[in-house]
């Protein structure tokens, strides 16, 4: 990295410690969501022991389906050209 520059490279983009600093914090608000998720499920299913990593897998499963679908939903619909 060039001494003195912070934020934004040459062409507009961020720097690899911006990036990382938000892809940790991405990941750490994942993770807080899947594991809430799992807790939903251990309490729906009574309280049982012995299916944490059955319920981690299908809370990740149930989340990531989510957050697709919320991208999905809110993509720009490309502009169609006008006659």
């Amino acid at each position: 990295m060039i001494k003195g520059r912070k934020g934004k490279g040459a062409k507009g983009e961020k720097s690899l410690t911006n990036t990382t600093a938000e892809s940790s914090m991405g990941d750490e608000v994942l993770r807080q969501q899947i594991a809430e998720k799992a807790y939903e499920l251990y309490e729906k299913r009574g309280q049982s022991h012995g299916q944490d990593l059955d319920d981690w897998l299908e809370a990740e499963r149930l989340v990531l389906s989510e957050i697709g679908s919320q991208a999905h939903s809110t993509a720009k619909k490309p502009r169609r050209k006008e006659r």
